[in-house]
């Protein structure tokens, strides 16, 4: 099977965007990113009045789109295409609009709900936002699968370019964050302090946060994904996983994964999991996979470690159910 390649890469964890700033994060800086800090960021690909009526899922999409462009070294006139596509993947959607819309109906009635927050809550709303904003006019698809949202927008998106069906596609990954999330992390016993990933106990820190990649085939980029593969069991994944030379894991801190997350990372020699650095993600997977790619670039100490040859290959592995596993594959 060809391998995909990453193009570029539009990461956009709580502390800010791009690929500089996150290698910032990683290293241990503590980056504030406030929504007038947002909003100037995006500001420089579009003019406010474009964005001022968007939700921060919207912006987040956006703002991620265009920054894995400019990764890539691309103009954004270089994505009107009908050969380009688009998919997002977010287990749960549109949080501040959907609220504000559900509260708006529960207070004032539906003859008096907000319009624009019942437009914000449509699910398909960033990835029509991106499509309008880029030009592109391929195929364009949304998907929300919980655990499994991550893998199939990766899967979708390489199957359109190993068909034929689109020359390159933005995979954008994300989630924004509510006062609702916040209070059922708490029931839960989580969000109280920093995100453990690989440990027993809940320590899941919901922070907005997503990546956008951009696939295509060709030689260059980052890395290459040879597959995704869904619904393999913690053995089997295990088993694959400790092939490659580095295993990252898109444990967010919950106490249900930690097991299959143990079973993973005792097979494999070199086990990562950032989720420390930009909190809890549902769909964890988009970020993990940027930051792996980054090590097989060399972009990042881990990726050749002291007296170590320089690895070649990686695999991202996240839990999506009991004895559930989404396999990504790649290669330098």
């Amino acid at each position: 099977m060809s391998a995909v390649r990453i193009l570029g890469l539009g990461p956009v964890p709580a502390g800010g965007p791009g690929v500089a700033r996150l290698l910032r994060i990683l290293a241990g800086e503590s980056l504030a990113f406030s929504e007038t800090e947002s909003a100037a960021a995006l500001a420089e690909f579009l003019p406010p009045a474009r964005t001022r009526r968007l939700d921060p899922l919207g912006r987040m999409a956006l703002l991620a789109a265009y920054t894995a462009l400019r990764d890539a070294g691309l103009a954004p006139e270089e994505a009107r295409s009908e050969r380009w596509g688009i998919v997002v993947g977010t287990a749960f959607g549109p949080q501040t609009s959907t609220f504000s819309y559900l509260d708006g109906l529960i207070d004032s009635g539906d003859h008096l709900v907000s319009s624009l927050a019942f437009t914000n809550s449509v699910h398909n709303l960033p990835a029509a936002q991106v499509s309008l904003a880029l030009g592109i006019t391929g195929p364009v698809q949304t998907l929300s699968a919980f655990g499994e949202t991550a893998g199939a927008a990766l899967q979708t998106a390489c199957g359109w370019i190993r068909t034929g069906r689109a020359d390159r596609v933005l995979v954008i990954l994300g989630e924004e964050s509510s006062p609702v999330m916040d209070y059922v992390v708490g029931r839960m016993g989580g969000g109280a302090g920093s995100v453990r990933p690989l440990t027993n106990e809940c320590t899941y820190a919901p922070r907005p946060g997503g990546a956008a990649l951009l696939l295509g085939s060709g030689a260059a980029g980052y890395a290459g994904i040879l597959e995704v593969a869904e619904g393999l069991t913690t053995a089997e994944a295990a088993s694959q996983a400790a092939a490659a030379d580095l295993l990252y894991c898109a444990a967010s801190g919950r106490s249900d994964e930690a097991g299959d997350y143990r079973v993973l990372a005792s097979r494999s020699a070199q086990v990562r999991a950032h989720a420390g650095f930009y909190g809890s993600l549902a769909t964890g997977l988009g970020l993990e996979t940027a930051i792996a790619a980054l090590a097989l670039a060399g972009r990042l100490p881990e990726g050749n470690p002291s007296g170590s040859a320089k690895p070649r290959t990686a695999a991202v592995a996240g839990v999506a159910g009991p004895n559930r596993v989404t396999l990504v594959s790649l290669e330098d």
